[in-house]
């Protein structure tokens, strides 16, 4: 009677385990159905009751688990006054750029950095020609600046002139140099631009100079573009800001 009891158990335990798959799988195909050629990542049960959530063309996405119901933009949690959406986003983009070590950055930073923040970047973009400009306030104030490129179409030749700059000997004088429209030798070499590219495409990064914060947070380009502004905001992150890889903001172009 015991081990039947025990079998009755572990069946039903893994009709359970079974039906809750199928449930998942039909949340995912109905994200999935927003952008067929690109992979849901971060998918998970959502704390929206009866959803599943998932990150896709660079946005969160909540489906019902039978599949019928599909969510887009911001939901929150009123109770607790939360934007489950963001929340969300940005542990994905924390997550992502974790694995984005030094050998894929240029970086600008003090002996001491008390921040670091990640900026996506285009040379031929006057906001981030703007942004770099002041980039010894930036340094000065104790911030670090991270910059993986992400060349905008509407910009022919930036990606040319990314590569060029990821290739030269002194990548950060090079970068300085093209930023501020100057000519840099066009190189090649072995460069992580698609990663970058893709990198950004993963977390929504539409524009440039786009800027994450060590919390995963995207920084608002009114605040970005000011070196105070942006302190008083990186002031207002807790925990240790300049011992990782920071977030992101977003300017125009």
């Amino acid at each position: 009677m015991k081990v039947l009891r025990a079998l009755c158990v572990v069946v039903f335990s893994l009709y359970a385990v079974l039906a809750w798959a199928a449930e998942g799988d039909a949340a995912r195909a109905a994200i999935q159905s927003i952008a067929p050629m690109q992979q849901v990542s971060a998918f998970r049960k959502s704390e929206l009751p009866g959803y599943f959530e998932g990150v896709i063309a660079g946005q969160v996405a909540y489906a019902s688990a039978d599949g019928r119901y599909l969510l887009r933009g911001t939901v929150e949690d009123l109770g607790r006054r939360l934007n489950l959406s963001e929340a969300s986003m940005s542990a994905k983009r924390r997550d992502l750029l974790a694995g984005f070590g030094p050998d894929r950055r240029v970086s600008f930073a003090p002996a001491n950095p008390k921040y670091r923040i990640t900026v996506f970047t285009d040379v031929d973009c006057p906001y981030c020609r703007r942004l770099h400009s002041r980039i010894d306030d930036y340094n000065a104030l104790g911030i670090a600046i991270d910059y993986v490129f992400f060349p905008l179409s509407i910009h022919p030749g930036a990606d040319l002139k990314s590569i060029a700059v990821w290739c030269s000997d002194d990548r950060k004088r090079a970068y300085s140099t093209a930023v501020a429209g100057g000519a840099v030798a066009h190189e090649s070499c072995s460069n992580p631009l698609a990663s970058m590219r893709q990198a950004g495409v993963e977390i929504g990064v539409a524009q440039t100079p786009t800027a994450i914060a060590a919390d995963g947070s995207m920084i608002d380009s009114t605040l970005l573009l000011s070196p105070q502004r942006l302190l008083a905001r990186l002031k207002e992150i807790p925990g240790d800001a300049g011992s990782a890889p920071l977030a992101d903001s977003t300017a125009g172009q």
